[in-house]
């Protein structure tokens, strides 16, 4: 679910937080628990109350809900709004995450300022100016800003800038009114329509009154060359009227990342906040876009080291992870081919790096060697591996190599000559498309626009799923997060659920970076359902069997007023709480109870019983604690704490029954305890030490922390 659909074409960057335990091992930032005071276990919410009830009674609202954090939106979006939502949220002993207008896009304006003229504007006389729109993709024209003599702009008297697609007016693309009187010369027209990159369009000030209002000032002399003034229609020769056209590019859209200077400018604003947590940088991108996002993460780095940036990652089920055109190479004896890039702060050892090679076309007797080096100058030699064939498109070449964190390597791939001395393609990405920050590809020893596929310490296919997290993960952003809403309006549940929490897991524990979750607690007509009690538990604790840290949930408001319509969601539209709120309010005190040990926890494993989910893995025979009804729709999630203690989250996957399981453990610890999710302390179970049993009972979707006795 893209979220920026919420946002009025804004995109929507989503929430960051820091846990007070500060778990976080991202070797990028320092930062440690934000305040003593707050909740060790991040919850928190999307969509929060809009700017006419930023108010203290509606914040509170949200921490009797035992969340932690807000991440705003729902027009929270400049200075001035943000810092009322912040004051509120540090009075309920909340968190926020913010999302400023200038991390969502690129804000730049073109002018016609020159005047030594002017006309007059009445309801049987408009005025109209063409102008060309710039080069640069995604773009919107946000404002027009006209220069007219207020003294004669009385009150009562509308002027009316509409947009056209040429001056035949075919298409009315939008329109904006202002009525006299006017406090100043400048009048602003907000339009706010995304506009074709090179395309000519048609902007006409039309009056409601027979009186004239202006001058409009404009300039005699043809001093715009996109465009030229008209008068009751038809063109003005060598004429241009006087305007300012503000425009705002998508952010990250045509290599456009916000600037050094704007982001220690929102730094500087929020970073001494007591209600602040960190900055939201975009919603669901596609991976195109994330080296622009990696730049400025890190200058928030630099800026603030002591808060959070965050992304929120697409879903398994998205159709497009926007990885950009491909195209490739050939290699051969008389010409290799190379890429630079950077280790990570985590990365200390390169076992293997795989390509993307069509294995089609590489003979028995074509011998390729994946060299790596120092830098291109390959003054220093530090692995090699030669593989003579390749039953993939995704080699591995097995290089086991020490290396140096946040330090620049080249990897060189070469041919031996044998067959007839050409393998490929061997894959890159086309010019303007970058999947590497800090490197570049290298075609006969020489630069080249893109940069080849490579994975290190993967075996993924390529521009798969997999593929998407990975290359976010591997540039170490203080923590995952992604949304999967897993409850469709026809009553079913999402059967890609699980195979997206595998992958997210997998990926977080690869990058050694805890993973945070969205949970469902809205409905879309004909789209997703309201979620039951049962099936807002089931979301949480099998997350948390999974090993998430973190969770959020969508929405907290139900939204109104968008493109979708929502209904149902914890808050409801006329500010009332729906029954989720109580549903979430008691799973949250839960968790809170939990997360303490939670967040102490690495997972190990995770295991299912019953009917087995797309892309789960059954529970061996072999594992130390077995249901005594392996038909039981369960899941287990393995964990151990840094002394290697045994952990086991038990969550039933029925979302509608309640179930009494029998457990049986082998071999036979002295004893099990489990997590209190009132008291947050360990308490006994009804495990028997001589029979290795215990029983307990779930309700719908719930799941239970049980711990065996630390090893001696």
């Amino acid at each position: 679910m893209r979220k920026d659909k919420l946002s009025t074409g804004r995109n929507i960057v989503a929430a960051t937080i820091l846990t007070a335990c500060a778990v976080i091992s991202s070797g990028f930032s320092t930062a440690q628990a934000v305040t003593p005071d707050v909740p060790p276990f991040p919850i928190g919410i999307f969509w929060s109350p809009d700017p006419a009830n930023t108010t203290a009674a509606k914040y509170q609202e949200i921490k009797d809900m035992n969340a932690t954090y807000a991440l705003l939106s729902n027009g929270i979006f400049d200075y001035t709004l943000t810092d009322a939502a912040l004051t509120q949220c540090a009075a309920a002993g909340l968190k926020c995450v913010i999302q400023d207008n200038g991390l969502g896009s690129n804000k730049f304006y073109v002018e016609q300022t020159v005047g030594n003229d002017g006309k007059f504007v009445t309801n049987a006389v408009s005025l109209g100016q063409t102008f060309t729109t710039p080069a640069n993709p995604d773009t919107a024209l946000d404002t027009v800003e006209l220069y007219i003599d207020k003294t004669r702009w009385t009150a009562g008297r509308t002027l009316t800038l509409s947009l056209y697609d040429s001056p035949s007016k075919t298409t009315l693309i939008g329109s904006a009114s202002i009525t006299g009187p006017v406090t100043n010369d400048s009048p602003v027209f907000g339009l706010y329509k995304w506009l074709t990159p090179n395309t000519t369009y048609y902007m006409e000030l039309t009056s409601n009154d027979p009186a004239s209002v202006g001058w409009v000032v404009g300039s005699s002399t043809d001093v715009y060359s996109g465009g030229t003034a008209y008068q009751g229609g038809s063109p003005l020769s060598a004429y241009d009227f006087w305007f300012r056209l503000h425009y705002g590019q998508k952010m990250y859209s045509g290599g456009s990342v916000p600037s050094a200077a704007k982001v220690a400018e929102i730094a500087d604003h929020y970073k001494t906040n007591p209600g602040f947590l960190g900055y939201n940088l975009t919603d669901e991108p596609p991976a195109r876009i994330m080296t622009g996002l990696q730049e400025t993460m890190e200058l928030f780095r630099q800026e603030d080291p002591d808060h959070l940036t965050y992304m929120n990652l697409l879903p398994n089920y998205a159709a497009d992870l926007g990885f950009g055109e491909q195209t490739g190479v050939f290699v051969s004896s008389a010409s290799s081919s190379g890429q630079t890039f950077k280790t990570n702060s985590g990365t200390t050892k390169i076992s293997t790096i795989q390509l993307y090679i069509d294995n089609s076309q590489w003979g028995a007797n074509e011998a390729l060697t994946l060299k790596l080096w120092d830098s291109p100058a390959k003054t220093s030699l530090i692995s090699q591996q030669t593989k003579s064939v390749s039953s993939t498109n995704y080699p591995q070449f097995t290089l086991n190599a020490t290396v140096s964190p946040n330090t620049e390597y080249y990897w060189e791939l070469t041919h031996d000559g044998g067959g007839d001395n050409a393998v490929g393609w061997v894959v890159k990405s086309t010019s303007g498309t970058d999947w590497e920050k800090d490197g570049k590809a290298y075609v006969a020893g020489s630069p080249s626009d893109g940069d080849f596929w490579f994975t290190i310490n993967q075996n993924l296919t390529a521009f798969s799923y997999e593929d998407y997290v990975y290359r976010w993960a591997s540039k170490r952003p203080d923590f995952l997060m992604y949304d999967h809403y897993p409850f469709s309006a026809n009553g079913g549940e999402s059967p890609e659920y699980y195979s997206n929490m595998e992958v997210i897991r997998r990926q977080s524990l690869a990058a050694d970076i805890p993973f945070w979750t969205y949970i469902q607690s809205v409905g879309i007509p004909g789209s997703l359902r309201v979620p039951t009690e049962g099936e807002m538990r089931y979301q949480v604790f099998t997350s948390l069997a999974y090993g998430a840290k973190g969770i959020n949930y969508f929405t907290y408001v139900t939204p109104t007023g968008q493109a979708e319509t929502f209904n149902g969601g914890i808050i409801l539209p006329d500010g009332t709480k729906s029954p989720l709120y109580t549903y979430a309010k008691d799973i949250n005190a839960a968790v809170q109870k939990l997360g303490p040990t939670l967040l102490s926890l690495t997972s190990q494993n995770v295991y299912h019983t019953g009917t087995l989910p797309s892309g789960a893995t059954a529970l061996p025979s072999s594992f130390f604690m077995q249901p005594s009804n392996t038909s039981d729709p369960l899941v287990f999630g393995y964990s151990t704490d840094a002394d290697g203690r045994k952990y086991v989250m038990v969550t039933n996957r029925d979302t509608v029954n309640s179930r009494t399981v029998s457990f049986s453990l082998s071999p036979k610890p002295s004893a099990v305890t489990e997590v209190s999710k009132t008291t947050e302390a360990e308490v006994g179970t009804n495990y028997d030490p001589a029979t290795g049993t215990l029983s307990s009972s779930f309700a719908p979707g719930e799941g239970r922390l049980y711990a065996l006795p630390p090893t001696p």
